[in-house]
């Protein structure tokens, strides 16, 4: 299957298990966006915003709670803590 949203090139794609065992995708692009899939669907589910240049890498972690978080990292010098499901930005780290 191929996934079309973003406008620009498509850097970086990870993968994550929700904590209610769904599959998801999620892409980073010099659009400036991460998007989140629903692979098995074919779906665009999100689109998170706030980043200022390109996105060049995405990866997920899963907190001791057993939250998942989605990380993203920019040509405008920042990494991005985000939480997928409720589709926020929750930290930004400068450095």
């Amino acid at each position: 299957a191929t996934l079309k949203g973003h406008t620009y090139d498509v850097n970086a794609v990870a993968s994550y298990t929700t904590q209610a065992g769904a599959v998801r995708v999620v892409s980073g692009s010099d659009d400036k966006t991460i998007k989140i899939w629903d692979p098995d669907a074919q779906r665009l589910l999100a689109t998170l915003k706030g980043h200022t240049y390109d996105v060049n890498a995405v990866a997920s972690y899963t907190t001791q709670a057993g939250a998942v978080r989605v990380v993203s990292g920019s040509d405008d010098k920042t990494i991005k803590i985000w939480d997928p499901d409720a589709q926020r930005l929750l930290a930004t780290l400068k450095g």
